[in-house]
């Protein structure tokens, strides 16, 4: 089936049960969990995931993936430990889970984890390209510190778990990928507009930020990658 999937979805394959497995053990399942997977293709995932004590909600907008998996797994969506969803991830309302996990599409990962911090959520166990998760946890000063890793780091701690080899993909894709481990912290500013600050400065991120904003407060003759979050809430917070 993954031969004739979609393009559209960007979405390559895992093939080790192994690794899948270990994405899992990091949610440290309880009894009774609820638990929201993203996008479970054929079902690496979701059939680890319902070989433990959890309630199991997947979002899947492949259709054949939807009805292989809604057959497959029909005794446990009629006993309702497992629901599946016929949509995107990117289209449902933000709820309460324990744990959210999946092996997200290259494609679109900033939108999937942009949405789902506005989740709330124990641990989140997610599967990404290599560069985007370096890009997550980048440091002020570095070429990879971006708006990404602003907004990330303001809602969230994020945690490379490990390098996985592109080889046990399928398709094989031509970069490596990480796990990551996504816990939400609390923040108080209002995230859309600091959102907005954000795109505005690192659009023009070689610029002084006297020059972007015109602005002549702390920092003002920094620019945008310079400058920790706290000090860019700071800036934001002057103008």
């Amino acid at each position: 089936m993954t031969g004739n999937f979609p393009k559209k979805f960007g979405q390559v394959f895992l093939r080790d049960k192994n690794i899948a497995a270990k994405e899992i053990r990091l949610l440290a399942i309880k009894d009774g969990d609820e638990v929201l997977e993203i996008g479970p293709g054929d079902g690496i995932l979701t059939d680890i995931l319902l070989s433990y004590p959890v309630k199991l909600t997947a979002v899947e907008p492949d259709h054949r993936f939807y009805e292989s998996l809604a057959i497959k797994h029909a005794e446990s969506i009629y006993t309702g430990k497992f629901k599946i969803l016929k949509e995107s991830f990117l289209d449902i309302q933000p709820a309460n889970y324990s744990h959210i996990i999946g092996n997200i599409p290259y494609n679109i990962s900033s939108q999937i984890l942009f949405h789902l911090l506005d989740f709330n959520f124990e641990s989140a166990v997610m599967m990404v390209q290599k560069e985007f998760a370096l890009r997550l946890v980048a440091k002020p000063g570095t070429k990879d510190y971006s708006r990404l890793s602003v907004n990330a780091g303001l809602r969230s701690n994020i945690k490379i778990i490990s390098s996985v080899n592109r080889q046990v993909f399928s398709p094989v894709p031509g970069v490596d990928s990480s796990i990551i481990e996504i816990r939400k912290k609390p923040y108080d500013i209002d995230i859309k507009n600091f959102d907005a600050f954000l795109i505005k400065i690192f659009t023009m991120r070689r610029k002084k930020l006297s020059t972007i904003l015109n602005y002549n407060g702390p920092f003002s003759e920094k620019r945008p990658g310079e400058l920790t979050i706290d000090q860019l809430i700071m800036v934001y917070s002057r103008i």
